[in-house]
């Protein structure tokens, strides 16, 4: 396991105490807002929330729009950012994986549904779509020997051969 050092910390404490300070960008928007019954501790609660955004690398971000410090050499620390000019941190797990594994989902738009955590701007991604002229598609990889659909890059859970990433629209009733 990777030890995080107090230089690799700094980005990400940083991101964390942004609060409500935001950047502008055009043409992304928030597609809503939900809250859900998700208990992370006594009083407070997780919303469910579906962005619109890019993907975005958290400190060339902050070193372009703030002149933050920024290490010729940094790790990536991916987030989301949204038209209103909000930067998210995204945790990396199951839906997210892509962002970090995959350069083609990264530079797409795309549409998130998420936990939001208490106190931050962080996600826990539950879902994942892109945005292809102004169509919602479905972003998944697909084992064609296999006929298995997943959200990962990584090797069909199956056979151990390779997926394909696959977009395609969405019906209107499935969005």
């Amino acid at each position: 396991m990777k030890r995080v050092t107090t230089r690799m910390a700094i980005p990400v404490l940083a991101l964390l105490g942004l609060g409500g300070v935001g950047l502008r960008m055009p043409g992304v928007e928030p597609i809503s807002n939900k809250v859900v019954s998700a208990r992370v501790s006594s009083n407070e609660v997780a919303r469910l929330v579906e962005l619109r955004g890019r993907v975005v690398c958290l400190p060339e971000e902050m070193h372009r729009e703030y002149k933050a410090d920024l290490p010729t050499k940094h790790e990536h620390l991916w987030g989301i950012k949204t038209s209103d000019g909000q930067c998210y941190l995204i945790l990396r797990g199951r839906f997210s994986e892509s962002i970090w594994l995959d350069e083609r989902v990264r530079a797409k738009e795309l549409v998130v549904r998420a936990r939001l955590l208490p106190k931050s701007h962080v996600l826990e991604f539950q879902g994942i779509k892109s945005v292809r002229a102004n169509v919602v598609q479905d972003l998944y990889y697909y084992c064609d020997v296999c006929a298995i659909k997943s959200v990962s890059p990584e090797l069909c859970a199956c056979c151990q051969g390779p997926v394909e990433l696959v977009e395609k629209p969405l019906s209107e009733r499935e969005e």
